[in-house]
């Protein structure tokens, strides 16, 4: 993925993650000393106490039993001193002659001896089995550690969201820094700071052309991050004051990390190359449908204008009425579909709805009817509207666009003579309107497809051809003002189409 020589770790093309620490939970080396001091301080003091009473075997047991609570706390080396430390203490204050290091008889060297193996074999059996507890948690902890890493990063889709995954996947703590360096057009990229160390950007620098191993410097250590297209780049740990993970946790770790780099750089070349796949496929949709759509309507508006120059002395004052009506209906035609290309290019801009206002729908209802009633010919507009004043709160030309949209489909698709009904209902925090036709319907395969762009019902008999664009631009609105649409055939008379909105009641309806 790069050249071979090392390139220079700049702040430049940063697409890199932000660094995160941790620690190993637990009290450290310090405080378990302090405890063994305590514990074989404690037990000298009460064997003292206990050999006038008990005798000197009693008070031998309790120096036992200090050296095994010494191993079960600070492990075997711990154990090792307190035997030490008995050993010294016995002999000073329990064995004859006391306050001194002098052994009275050779009869008192048998059991001083077995006091002694005895000590030294129950405080190693303890710090042995502390050890191996110790060794287990904490390989627990680590193996722990990396599957909580290992499910964070699986929802990585991002380069720029490994760092957060692998916040959220180790345990909390200050106590060693982990950055990641990545190499993007030839230099590493990185998005935290480089440690405030000589030998730390050197190390990084190193890393591509000096083999697979680890490499360290001080208190540094960079591990290679390889994939299957080669090298991706370093992960750098920078240890704190606790102690750090050992190398087998931190492979582990560099190669769950190297698995979600290339596993983000697949997905985001997918994401690119689908994206691009998408442009193709609109701009091909685009050119077909704009060489068809703008193409019927200029010739019908240039065979009439021609009509118009060419024989308007034998054209009568109805003829040319007629003429011009129809360069007229043919201008409106463009400009709405001029209207939906722009509407469609806003929506797939993703721009806000800034232009929010409280409409009542009942009376919007009836201003679009009678804008779209001369297109509507012989058919019959039917309303159903009721007495209730339901409030939306929508982009008005957006809102006026789609009913448009939807009554200009009924009408292409019915025949003159038939109904189209227009209704508005109350339905629990919902504006319920339906528009619906006795046209020639939509085939129930169809029906999930009707609101793609472009997306034209294909019908063995002849049919109008829309632009593709209408109902397409109606979802996208609805969607956009927090609402749904669907579509329903045949509609309510047992033929044609019916398309359903539902759009939330403004606030001030719901409070009424």
């Amino acid at each position: 993925m790069a050249d071979t020589t090392a390139p220079e770790v700049t702040a430049a093309d940063r697409k890199a993650v932000s660094g995160l620490r941790f620690r190993k939970t637990g009290f450290g080396p310090g405080w378990q000393m302090s405890a063994v001091a305590f514990v074989v301080l404690l037990s000298g003091f009460g064997a003292v106490m206990a050999k006038p009473a008990f005798g000197q075997a009693a008070a031998a047991l309790i120096f036992v039993l200090g050296v095994v609570t010494a191993g079960a706390i600070g492990g075997l080396v711990s154990a090792l001193i307190a035997a030490a430390a008995a050993f010294l203490l016995y002999n000073f204050y329990l064995a004859e002659p006391v306050l001194s290091f002098r052994i009275a008889s050779g009869r008192d060297i048998v059991p001083f001896l077995v006091f002694t193996l005895c000590a030294l074999v129950s405080g190693v059996l303890a710090g042995r089995l502390k050890d191996h507890a110790s060794a287990a948690k904490h390989s627990n902890w680590q193996l722990a550690s990396l599957l909580d890493i290992s499910r964070s990063l699986q929802s990585a889709v991002r380069i720029t969201d490994i760092a957060s995954a692998l916040s959220a996947g180790l345990p909390p703590g200050t106590s060693m820094t982990v950055s990641l360096f990545l190499v993007r057009d030839g230099s590493f990229a990185n998005a935290t700071r480089i440690p405030d160390r000589p030998g730390a950007a050197a190390l990084i620098r190193n890393m591509q052309t000096n083999g697979t191993e680890p490499q360290r410097d001080g208190t540094c250590i960079a591990y290679r991050l390889d994939s299957s297209d080669g090298f991706e780049g370093v992960i750098l740990f920078e240890a704190g004051a606790e102690p750090e993970p050992d190398n087998a946790f931190m492979s582990a770790l560099a190669s769950l990390v190297a698995l979600a780099v290339e596993r983000a750089a697949l997905s985001e070349s997918n994401a690119e190359a689908k994206a691009q796949t998408r442009t193709e496929e609109l701009k091909t949709a685009l050119l077909s449908s704009v060489s068809h759509d703008f193409r019927t309507p200029l010739t019908a508006i240039s065979a009439s204008a021609s009509s118009l120059i060419d024989f308007r002395e034998q054209l009568d004052g109805e003829a040319t009425i007629r003429l011009l009506r129809r360069i007229v209906n043919e201008c409106e035609r463009l400009n709405r579909y001029t209207s939906n290309l722009l509407e469609m290019s806003r929506l797939e801009a993703g721009q806000s709805l800034a232009r929010r206002q409280t409409l009542e729908v009942a009376e919007t209802l009836s201003v679009i009817i009678q804008r779209v009633r001369p297109r509507a010919g012989h058919r019959m507009i039917e309303r159903r509207l009721g007495e209730e004043h339901l409030l939306v709160s929508v982009d008005a030309a957006m809102f006026e666009l789609v009913i448009i949209n939807l009554l200009d489909n009924a009408i292409l698709y019915s025949e003159d003579g038939t109904r189209i009904g227009v209704e508005a209902r109350h339905s629990g925090d919902s504006c319920i309107i339906s528009i619906s036709d006795e046209g020639c319907g939509i085939p129930q395969a169809d029906l999930e497809n009707v609101f793609a762009r472009f997306y034209r019902v294909p019908r063995s008999e002849p049919s109008p051809r829309g632009s593709g664009l209408g109902l397409a631009i109606a979802k996208g609105f609805v969607e956009a003002l927090g609402g749904r649409i669907m579509a329903d055939s045949p509609g309510p008379s047992g033929r044609g189409t019916m398309i359903t909105i539902s759009l939330p009641l403004a606030q001030e309806a719901r409070q009424a």
